[in-house]
């Protein structure tokens, strides 16, 4: 077996492929990847603070706020002053919003279908299981620096 650099050299050959493969085949152009990713967070969660929104993403509240006012924009979100507090930004998926996701899960789903075509089912399990295991490490690891 290759030594642990070696191996870690493929890996990132390997994701950096798939990633640009995927980018490339993006079903929405014209979604860069954090608007995606807020998209993808509020269809999936519902309404979000702004500040939710920036502390998932990783960014400054600036960054986010850049990114929503895009997206305000196209006309895919909404953003609403709390009653309580009216310091907090509420950001939720407007109707043509939620339409969009529908659509580009639907088409990303797609995707991972032929990108796990050449796959077994136990060999897609395996898979998965070890990228669960990926992803959890690289979740202790961000929280530990």
């Amino acid at each position: 077996m290759a030594d642990r650099d070696e191996v870690i050299d493929r890996l990132d050959a390997i994701f950096t492929r798939i990633s640009r493969l995927s980018r490339r085949r993006m079903p929405d152009d014209t979604l860069t990847f954090g608007q995606f990713a807020v998209l993808r967070m509020l269809f999936n969660q519902g309404p979000m603070a702004m500040g939710a929104i920036a502390e998932s993403l990783g960014i400054s509240l600036a960054g986010a706020t850049g990114i929503i006012d895009r997206l305000v924009n196209q006309g895919v979100v909404e953003r609403t002053r709390s009653r309580e507090d009216r310091r907090v930004v509420w950001v939720d998926l407007s109707g043509e919003g939620k339409d969009r996701m529908l659509r580009l899960q639907r088409e990303r789903h797609q995707q991972m279908k032929e990108l796990l075509n050449p796959l077994g089912p136990a060999e897609i399990e395996t898979l998965v299981q070890l990228l669960e295991r990926v992803a959890e490490g690289a979740e202790e690891a961000s929280a530990n620096s």
